[in-house]
């Protein structure tokens, strides 16, 4: 009974030996394995990444500056870079704000490369935020150090003013022209006033930076009279240009490129700059500004964005669409600007907007 099963487990192992390869076939084997692996890994990887362009040939940009604007300036970096730019607008009514809470909310997993604020109080914020990181562009050397941060975390050009939007077939004396922003308190103005509603862009920065100037009391006695004097609050700055040059309103807070829209669009409407006296406090100027978002990956391309939308030949071309009022690089010239520390009304800039609404729509 001993051989047979001596014998069974002969054949077994036989036939196990006969089914095994040559070591030398497993050694080759192996190698195939891991080189096919690699290739397979290899694959996969190029695969996956066919539908993402290449680091350096596409950027994605946040920016609030009017997309009409905006878009040929782009373009034109792309003709000059071969970097496309894939540009994200915001609304009127929502200028800036949209795009800037948008950043915060990505901050962990970005998706966007470059910012291009309209103005600078939120810019400012962002930084603070740290959804901004610093770069030192070149193209900023010649930028006054008001008009940019000491820890280069933006920079910016062009410059916009407040103006007060002037229905020019008023009826009246040159005289009552409001030249100050307090001349809309005036009672012949009442239900004929209108700003657009301070919760967004250059308008809540207008009204940071007179709390910032003028302290709490004052601008909330402002804003009071300014409710009681029957003020309109509407979407935006556009629609105030657009219902003073209506006669629907005989005056109103806006932007001076508001203004020039309403009156190329056929409005009669002109720009009053105000508080230009000596011992006034001058206008309002709100530069764009430019800044690197945290946590991109393509740094190089980036910069060269930032370079681009920084420098004198593209500030030009926002002066000449009449985007823009004035050079930071040249200033205003001989007129009056407010002397406001910018930081400080970004720091304010929340309360000081949530206050003045409150007061405006009668709440407080």
């Amino acid at each position: 009974m001993t051989k047979p099963e001596i014998r069974m487990n002969d054949e077994i192992r036989m036939t196990n030996d006969e089914k095994r390869p040559p070591s030398s076939f497993v050694i080759r084997h192996s190698s195939f394995i891991r080189i096919s692996g690699f290739g397979i890994l290899v694959f996969l990887t190029l695969l996956l990444g066919c539908d993402k362009a290449p680091a350096n040939n596409s950027l994605t940009i946040y920016t609030s500056v009017d997309q009409p604007v905006a878009e040929p300036i782009l373009k034109a970096f792309k003709k000059k870079t071969g970097i496309k730019v894939n540009a994200r607008y915001d609304t009127e009514a929502n200028k800036s704000v949209g795009l800037a809470e948008r950043l915060r909310a990505e901050k962990d997993h970005p998706q966007a490369d470059v910012w291009w604020g309209n103005e600078i109080f939120l810019t400012i914020n962002l930084a603070s935020d740290g959804c901004l990181v610093a770069y030192d562009s070149p193209s900023s050397t010649d930028i006054p150090a008001k008009f940019k941060a000491a820890d280069h975390r933006w920079a910016a050009s062009g410059m916009r003013v407040r103006v007060i939007a002037w229905n020019t077939s008023h009826p009246t004396r040159e005289s009552i022209i409001p030249f100050k922003v307090e001349d809309l308190k005036a009672e012949w103005l009442k239900n004929k006033i209108v700003m657009a509603r301070p919760v967004a862009g250059t308008t809540a920065g207008h009204v940071a930076a007179l709390y910032s100037i003028w302290g709490d009391a004052k601008a909330d006695a402002y804003f009071k009279a300014l409710h009681d004097n029957g003020i309109k609050l509407v979407g935006g700055n556009s629609i105030v240009a657009q219902g003073v040059g209506s006669q629907q309103f005989w005056a109103g807070l806006t932007d001076n490129d508001d203004v020039d829209a309403a009156i190329a669009a056929g409005g009669d409407v002109s720009p009053v700059l105000p508080d230009q006296k000596p011992d006034e406090s001058g206008t309002l100027a709100i530069p764009c500004t430019v800044g690197q978002v945290a946590g991109t990956t393509q740094t190089a391309a980036a910069h060269q964005l930032i370079d681009y939308l920084l420098s004198k030949e593209v500030e030009q071309q926002l002066i000449a669409a009449k985007f823009v009022k004035y050079s930071v690089r040249a200033g205003p010239g001989e007129i009056r600007t407010m002397d406001v520390d910018y930081p400080k009304a970004a720091a304010i800039l929340p309360q000081a907007t949530r206050r003045a609404t409150a007061i405006l729509e009668g709440r407080e």
